[in-house]
């Protein structure tokens, strides 16, 4: 063993001796400029970019943008900042003196956002594809269409490395030819992976094992914290490279970033138990477990290496960790998030496994499945029988919930809570679900965190519409009630709200019974698969067997496809509503 471990510290020596990639090449929450003086944090909620003076550890600007800020780069000069938003915008920021010069418009939902010498490349997640916009001019120069939900993004050695956030797939393009050259799969139950770390010979993405096929579900064997190992120079994923963080460290949910020193020291966030994991590759073990702020969602190094900066996005605050110590070095406030206190309070409650009320062992949190409200893309086999994860976007309007339709108030997540989670609960005493939620008093009024979490989920802010053929989606709409689509699927939320048997029930361990409640067709093309069970992998799939539509040609069930598409989720409620 002794001697395993001495083989295993020279392999690793030897990856960390090739070029490391060079600063600002990786998307992310927070940056720090190339003279290590300034921090940049993106604040979502604030919808701002904070600038912070290193040294002295006080912002000396924040600057508003026109939407939702993802993540933030700087430029390789440190004269700039570039901050994609959800709702599509691209903000471009003067850092001397600091200032927004400039908010282009683009369309669709923007994530990352990373510099090399001459151009900036943002990741268009709901259109599928890659950005590229010439930094002298901010002209767009190009673009490179990629697989669904581009995320994360690193630029190194002439290649741009960009995660996908549903499959967990890293996609390399050339980025002198602006081709892509591969796709390299991490395995096929791997989610949520929106960051990349590219250093020496190997990338690293921190990602959430879904453990879907299991049929024997415990709360501890659905998802697992994970940061896949890819060979850069075969393009394979490199399983047992693989850092477990249930094995390394423990209790960990939803790691999203990680950064990794030239020394061989990975930081690894985990913005679902609020923790940071402080690992030696050399012996894939943490040595350290630094707890931070809420919902900490990006991290960076200083040049020196000597401290990592968090972004925690629900504390408005940055955690400064030393590396060598593995400990907490202080806390910076950053910005004040303007939500009111009953809505902050339930994305908190939303976003966190950091409870036992909520999780037993802080393993899984709302968020794991429902990621900023939206789905996993996954069915799971719960003790109801299959069931495919929806979007919660708009739920308030379209009760009940669950495909069952046994939900019917916003609180009665408390059995998803006690038994997804296994949390002891929000509410004292029974869960009110017991045999059913529909079948019981309310829960409603019975608890402020559990009132809170149903508050957040009614404000929930939606993504801009995924873009769609507008010739094409007017046809579709005519067939839409030419076809008797609006029979069930009526009235502004296109659902009557009621259940009905469509001859996808009645399988292996459905225990509900054959009749299902009607899904809302707002948001539809980003929630495959589709059915109660996630039988119909695509909108294709589901039309060639579901209604009338199969009666249709090929052509029809296109346009039909194309207006379904183009169906939006509801507009996201004011920021400062109330209960």
């Amino acid at each position: 063993m002794a001697m395993r471990g001495v083989v295993r510290s020279i392999v690793w020596l030897f990856l960390f001796a090739l070029p490391v990639s060079a600063a600002h090449s990786k998307s992310g929450t927070i940056a720090v400029t190339s003279d290590g003086l300034f921090v940049l944090t993106a604040n979502p909620d604030s919808r701002s970019v904070s600038i912070v003076d290193a040294e002295r550890r006080v912002v000396v600007a924040e600057v508003k943008v026109n939407g939702t800020p993802q993540t933030v780069c700087v430029a390789p000069d440190d004269a700039r900042a570039y901050a994609p938003t959800r709702e599509g915008s691209l903000a471009v920021i003067d850092l001397a003196p600091p200032r927004l010069v400039q908010s282009i418009g683009i369309g669709g939902e923007l994530f990352g956002a990373v510099c090399d010498e001459a151009r900036l490349y943002v990741s268009a997640s709901g259109a599928a594809r890659v950005l590229i916009f010439d930094r002298a001019t901010m002209q767009q120069s190009g673009s490179v269409v990629t697989e669904e939900f581009p995320r994360g993004m690193a630029v190194a050695g002439g290649k741009l490395y960009v995660t996908h956030f549903r499959s967990g797939r890293l996609t390399v393009i050339d980025t002198a030819t602006l081709a892509v050259e591969r796709v390299i799969s991490t395995g096929s139950d791997s989610n949520l992976s929106q960051a990349v770390w590219v250093n020496g010979a190997r990338a690293w993405l921190p990602q959430t094992r879904s453990n879907s096929a299991n049929q024997a579900l415990l709360f501890d064997t659905t998802v697992f914290p994970i940061v896949a190992a890819v060979d850069l120079a075969t393009g394979l994923n490199v399983p047992k490279d693989r850092i477990a963080i249930d094995i390394a460290d423990r209790p960990a949910n939803m790691p999203l970033d990680l950064a990794v020193t030239s020394t061989g020291t990975m930081l690894v966030v985990h913005a679902g138990s609020d923790d940071v994991s402080v690992i030696r590759l050399s012996q894939s073990r943490a040595f350290a477990h630094v707890g931070v702020g809420s919902n900490p969602r990006g991290i960076a190094l200083s040049p020196d290496e000597q401290f990592a900066y968090v972004n925690n996005t629900l504390s408005g605050s940055v955690s400064i960790i030393d590396v060598a110590a593995g400990r907490l070095a202080g806390t910076i406030d950053v910005t004040t998030i303007p939500l009111a206190a009953n809505i902050l309070n339930g994305k908190r409650l939303f976003h966190t496994s950091n409870r036992t009320t909520l999780a037993k062992d802080r393993w899984i949190s709302c968020a794991t499945c429902h990621f900023d409200g939206g789905t996993d893309g996954r069915t799971w086999f719960f003790r109801d029988g299959p069931r495919n994860t929806t979007a919660l976007f708009g739920v308030a309007d379209t009760l009940p919930m669950h495909w069952s339709g046994d939900l019917d108030e916003l609180q009665d997540v408390e059995s998803t809570v006690r038994i997804v989670q296994a949390g002891s609960g929000l509410a004292a005493g029974a869960s009110f679900c017991e045999p059913a939620c529909d079948l019981n008093p309310p829960n409603a009024g019975r608890s402020q965190d559990l009132d809170d979490l149903a508050a957040f989920m009614r404000a929930l802010p939606s993504p801009p519409p995924m873009p769609a053929d507008g010739p094409a989606a007017s046809r579709g709409a005519a067939l839409f009630v030419a076809a008797s689509c609006t029979s069930c699927h009526s009235g502004p939320f296109f659902t009557d709200r009621a259940k009905h048997d469509v001859g996808t029930g009645g399988g292996a361990g459905e225990r509900k019974g054959s009749s299902f409640d009607t899904p809302s067709l707002r948001g539809l093309a980003e929630t495959a698969p589709y059915f109660h069970d996630g039988s119909a992998a695509t909108l294709p799939d589901l039309l060639r067997r579901h209604g009338n539509a199969p009666a249709l040609s090929d052509a029809q069930r296109g346009d039909l496809a194309e207006f379904l598409r183009s169906i939006p989720f509801p507009q996201p409620r004011r920021r400062a509503a109330g209960r």
